[in-house]
């Protein structure tokens, strides 16, 4: 995991807010400690929400939010923890996440002291799993027709929960369908198994 370097100012700002409470997370004085993490966490992500894995990187930065695995009220020791942070869009955080901790694997008071560990968590962690290990996102468009899937991987535990918790099943689309009939349906998810079972030989 790359390590962001901060300047002085940005270290002593982030001293000020972990004093003060988590509340000043929004006022944060110095813009480029925001910036910093925002630019490290999308590059790592290759551009993605680190939960639905849509395309967030032609998003204006502004609109992104960055994301605190497990929120910054319940747990402020790690408000500025490398690990504790990704960035996803406002429909994973804000309109399902938000500050539900019900993703753990034992309760928040029971986290042992080492909490990066990844069978602490029964969604798939953005900086402790490989994502493509337990969930897979396929999207196919031709012309005017979309199908979006998302597929779990070996019955992973993580995938389904991450896919159940997240709401996944609304993001997936088949305009294949609409246009064409219902007799499509099977014909289009033969190829999307055909195309996920290619990529995955």
């Amino acid at each position: 995991m790359t390590k962001i370097t901060f300047t002085q100012d940005e270290i002593n700002e982030m001293v000020r807010v972990y004093n003060v409470g988590h509340q000043e997370w929004q006022r944060i004085a110095v813009d480029s400690i925001k910036e910093k993490i925002k630019s490290e966490k999308i590059a790592r992500q290759n551009g993605f929400c680190c939960y639905c894995r849509r395309d967030i990187h032609s998003e204006f930065k502004m609109v992104l939010d960055i994301e605190h695995v497990i929120p910054k009220s319940k747990l402020k020791k790690h408000m500025f923890s490398s690990k504790n942070l990704s960035v996803s869009c406002k429909r994973c955080n804000m309109k399902i996440k938000g500050e539900d901790v019900s993703f753990l694997s034992v309760p928040l008071n029971d986290l042992p002291k080492r909490i990066f560990r990844t069978k602490l968590y029964k969604i798939i962690h953005p900086n402790l799993d490989r994502y493509t290990k337990h969930l897979d996102r396929i999207v196919l468009q031709i012309g005017d027709g979309i199908m979006v899937k998302y597929f779990i991987r070996n019955g992973s535990e993580k995938g389904r929960f991450t896919r159940n918790y997240f709401k996944l099943s609304e993001l997936e689309r088949n305009t294949f369908n609409v246009a064409q009939g219902g007799r499509s349906s099977e014909i289009n998810n033969q190829i999307l198994m055909f195309l996920f079972d290619g990529l995955h030989q």
